[in-house]
């Protein structure tokens, strides 16, 4: 009779875990997104639980004789986010898409716009929107992004603080992005604007969490498996942290996280924000750097923190300024977030060692007062190529339009600061 008993529940179970299964292999469609977009190549995002069967169809805008499909790729062990890369693309070319699942259309919001990057190297016009600081739980509309889309941005900087999860737990990591990623306005623009993202504290941890934070390495991989950014580290060194280029400008997004030292350690020659490595890694490719515009984005600012911010990090902040000018470097903008407010700020001297850096705080489109972001437009056609900055609010009002010019962005004839500390063996 026990031995009948144990069959029936070892059947029962068996049933259970197949029904939970079927559950999970028809999963609600979460996304898609627009990852990492190049001249030549675009990738795409989906989650449907463990459903084998996603697949991305796409043509030029227009012509959908021009049609092709390309399977989407999920695995077990990145919790079944499903990404293509689509290749094979015309630069500077719209583009049309949509999800298939089991070969049909996945349904009415399944799929999007987006346009190629320019030829890279060439001058060209183009305008990107910023933002952060978003908070689905505690606001479930975000109508800022509509006006965003508005603006039609060739592509979009997700400055950090995307969602409040708080936790290195994967499976709470997830649920965090899966209410953000249902928020309507949130989800229009991910899908037809490629979204490229950098995390800061409550995303990658603990509230003003850095380098010793438990369980960093979960994080790291989850963020991989959350977004299609066009890098995660290098092979040598881990991290969130990756470049990509547009036209003749290079964006360095930057990792204030991971090799954090803590906020509230003694601010000397031995405090980072970054990490020696990730700062060589930087100030290496910043040298080797062509462009005309050179951005750097990070979810800390640059002055505006007192607590959390590059504001208590003086010898880390120094050398950076320091490897600037002793290279002259030009035409380097910072972009940054968290502060749940928005700004255009031209840091004073004294703080950038002689160079005029401006920084652009964008924060608080989903969680500030004013629910407003920063869209960037650059023309490196012109002689004396330009960056023009707007702050635009939630109802619409513009309280910043100021334009940079790239003759502005020079190390000049600036007296060089003396090398703080040991930088000349990190640059």
């Amino acid at each position: 009779m026990r031995r009948h008993s144990l069959a029936a529940i070892a059947v029962a179970l068996v049933l259970l875990l197949v029904t939970a299964a079927a559950a999970r292999s028809d999963e609600e469609l979460l996304g898609p997104m627009v990852g990492w977009v190049g001249p030549t190549e675009a990738w795409i995002w989906a989650h449907a639980g463990p459903s084998p069967d996603l697949a991305v169809r796409v043509w030029p805008e227009g012509d959908q004789s021009a049609a092709r499909v390309v399977a989407m790729t999920a695995r077990e062990e990145e919790r079944w986010a499903a990404k293509a890369t689509i290749a094979d693309l015309t630069p500077d070319t719209a583009y049309a898409y949509a999800i298939l699942r089991g070969g049909a259309p996945a349904g009415e919001n399944a799929g999007g716009r987006f346009r190629t990057a320019p030829p890279p190297g060439k001058p060209a016009v183009f305008t990107i929107g910023t933002s952060s600081c978003t908070h689905a739980r505690r606001h479930p509309r975000q109508p800022s992004y509509l006006r965003m889309l508005a603006e039609k941005p060739s592509f979009h900087l997700l400055l950090g603080d995307v969602v409040y999860a708080n936790t290195t737990d994967p499976e709470r990591q997830w649920f965090a992005h899966r209410i953000q990623r249902k928020v309507p306005e949130f989800a229009e623009i991910i899908r037809n604007v490629p979204t490229m993202t950098m995390w800061d504290d409550h995303d990658y941890g603990w509230n003003d969490s850095d380098g010793t934070q438990p369980g960093k390495e979960r994080s790291l991989e989850t963020f991989g498996h959350l977004w299609a950014n066009p890098g995660r580290g290098t092979d040598e060194i881990p991290g969130a942290f990756y470049e990509f280029s547009w036209a003749d400008v290079d964006f360095f997004m930057l990792d204030g996280r991971y090799h954090r030292s803590p906020n509230k350690a003694p601010d000397d020659d031995a405090k980072r924000m970054l990490g020696d490595e990730q700062f060589r890694w930087l100030i290496d490719r910043l040298k080797q750097s062509k462009a005309r515009f050179k951005v750097l984005a990070s979810g800390s600012t640059f002055n505006s923190n007192k607590h959390d911010g590059w504001r208590g990090y003086t010898f880390a902040r120094r050398r950076l300024m320091a490897a600037i000018m002793g290279n002259d470097i030009d035409g380097v903008i910072y972009l940054s977030g968290d502060i749940h407010r928005c700004a255009v700020v031209r840091h004073a001297p004294d703080l950038t060692g002689g160079y005029p850096l401006y920084e652009v705080i964008s924060s608080g489109i989903g969680n500030g007062f004013s629910r407003g972001f920063a869209m960037l437009t650059f023309d490196t056609t012109a002689a004396d190529p330009s960056l023009r900055v707007r702050i635009i609010n939630e109802d619409g009002k513009m309280p910043t339009d100021r334009t940079i010019r790239l003759s502005e962005l020079t190390t000049g004839d600036a007296p060089k600061p003396p090398t703080p500390g040991d930088a000349k063996k990190v640059y």
